[in-house]
């Protein structure tokens, strides 16, 4: 009987020790959990330059209801020589070396626990990383010639896969400055869809700062991040020259009625109705 209870007492004692590690290892994923729901406050409409990893790891879970985001493909277009060609050629851009590999699972995972639905673009690079979903997109170029007829872009949506078609010369509207720049059509496209006014959104590899003015353009706000100071110089300045458009066209606006005021002739339904379409679209 001594000997079973020794063995008793042995067994206990593992259980108890076994107990503490289990209590104290729920005790720390509880703090860490409650430290991260007090991280950084997201100002709407910020723009951050620094590597995305290290700002995601800051921000709360399901801070943003969607992640809209284009990530390095890893196939080096960060750059392109100038081109000529029937295909339309391509325009020069420096090789800034973003683009020598696709970010590591880590980014995915943040992207993942940050936001509650995701479009990520070039996900065919990044399928090692991303949950099968049945909502995939299809960006149709509208021309074949020699470079890729469309792309591909995940989404977490359970919905069907669907095409959209903006035919690439839609980057020349843009005036486009990046060598994987998205078309503002196709993002403001993405949004209308897949969320709804007043979402929050957010792009940790943003580039020029296409995801801003889609934004902009859909009532929406967001965040957009990028390490490339120069593209994040370019994405504020592209977001203040719409704002500094927009503001222009209602001083015209609210000229022209004043205008129209004073002389006692009110602007007819159909007149504002369009000024109101058109500045939508600007």
């Amino acid at each position: 009987m001594p000997a079973v209870g020794y063995g008793v007492g042995i067994i206990g004692g593992h259980f108890a020790r076994l107990w503490n590690v289990v209590c104290n290892t729920t005790a720390f994923l509880n703090y860490r959990r409650a430290e991260r729901q007090k991280k950084m406050q997201i100002e709407p409409n910020t723009f951050i330059c620094a590597d995305s990893i290290e700002v995601l790891r800051e921000i709360k879970d399901k801070e943003f209801d969607l992640c809209l985001t284009d990530p390095p493909y890893g196939i080096g277009r960060d750059g392109s020589r100038f081109s000529t060609g029937s295909h339309g050629g391509r325009k020069p851009y420096e090789f800034r070396g973003w683009d020598s590999s696709i970010p590591d699972a880590a980014y995915f995972d943040e992207m993942f626990r940050v936001s509650t639905n995701q479009i990520i673009w070039g996900a065919n690079y990044f399928t090692r990383h991303l949950p099968a979903k049945m909502c995939w997109l299809f960006w149709d170029k509208g021309q074949r010639i020699r470079n890729s007829d469309g792309e591909l872009a995940f989404t977490s949506f359970d919905t069907a896969l669907r095409v959209v078609e903006y035919n690439r010369v839609e980057l020349l509207k843009d005036g486009a400055v990046h060598p994987t720049q998205k078309p503002v059509a196709l993002f403001v496209w993405c949004l209308l869809n897949y969320s709804k006014p007043g979402d929050f959104i957010i792009d940790p590899f943003c580039g020029s700062g296409t995801t801003a003015i889609a934004c902009h353009k859909t009532g929406r706000t967001f965040l957009c991040i990028d390490k490339d100071e120069e593209y994040i110089k370019i994405a504020r300045q592209r977001y203040a020259d719409l704002i500094a458009q927009q503001d222009l066209f209602r001083q015209n606006e609210d000229g022209a009625q004043n205008t129209s005021e004073g002389r006692g002739t009110a602007p007819n339904s159909a007149s504002m109705q369009n000024a109101q379409v058109e500045l939508d679209l600007l």
